[in-house]
């Protein structure tokens, strides 16, 4: 059963990394813009699924991040989070794949931050670091699964 809920494990975060890949850079126009005034977008567009989408997409980052350390360390897993999000701006700019812009960073940090306080409660509720990363395996496949299913069936009929 460890070795399967390990083998989910690898599989749903193989096909995140897929997905934000894909929304991040191949989903993408070819144009190139920059806004480096915090809250600009936010102001212009509202909490629109682009805001929510920033920040739920970081998410599970978080949560992964703040898993694959050793030893649990607050300032590297919101680190990783940042230099993450920091570099997929940078990405997108260099590639001219999107806009570049200072309130994804935010919204980003956000959603990282929420994963990373949803490990910290599991780490509370389950005390060793094996039955947290199972606790994470089930949730990466209990959440990961029908997103599979879901983004599969949008491929297939679009």
């Amino acid at each position: 059963m460890k070795k399967l809920l390990n083998l989910a494990f690898w599989l749903v975060l193989l096909f995140y990394a897929y997905l934000l890949i894909d929304t991040v850079f191949i989903s993408r126009d070819a144009n190139r813009s920059v806004n480096l005034v915090p809250f600009q977008m936010i102001a212009e567009q509202g909490f629109t699924l682009n805001v929510w989408g920033n920040i739920l997409m970081f998410i599970p980052l978080g949560i992964y991040f703040a898993d694959f350390l050793k030893r649990f360390n607050f300032g590297k897993a919101m680190g990783a989070v940042i230099t993450t999000s920091l570099g997929i701006e940078a990405l997108q700019y260099i590639l001219k794949r999107g806009a570049s812009d200072i309130d994804d960073l935010l919204l980003n940090s956000i959603g990282g931050l929420i994963g990373i306080f949803i490990y910290l409660v599991l780490k509370k509720m389950f005390k060793s670091k094996e039955h947290v990363h199972v606790a994470i395996s089930v949730l990466s496949l209990v959440v990961g699964l029908p997103v599979f299913v879901l983004a599969t069936m949008l491929v297939l009929y679009n």
